[in-house]
């Protein structure tokens, strides 16, 4: 599954800043990305978003979007995990995220 931005590279952002991870995702199919992250570090902001690529295709496929805002100066992971229900991930990525001042 694609992801942007790319997990092989560091998120840079500043304290206060905002910034998305957006994850292809196909929740009609019962498949949803779940996240995991330091709080003390970065705040998710908005609960997860889901965008269809298209409007008229019924259990298509579409993006997951995750929007954060970073808190505080230091270096920290997201780990997302696509899964249906309680069943063993099929996929996981994990995003290095650097604060910097």
């Amino acid at each position: 599954m694609k992801a942007d931005p790319d997990p092989d590279n560091p998120i840079e952002v500043t304290p206060g800043q905002v910034f998305t991870i957006t994850l292809e995702s196909i929740p009609p199919a019962g498949y949803r990305w779940n996240v995991e992250f330091d709080s003390k570090i970065v705040d998710l902001i908005k609960p997860k978003k889901y965008v269809p690529y298209s409007t008229t295709t019924v259990g298509g496929g579409g993006r997951e979007i995750f929007e954060f805002q970073a808190r505080q100066p230091g270096e920290t992971l997201i780990k997302a995990t696509y899964q249906r229900g309680k069943a063993a991930p099929l996929e996981t990525k994990i995003f290095k995220v650097h604060i910097r001042q």
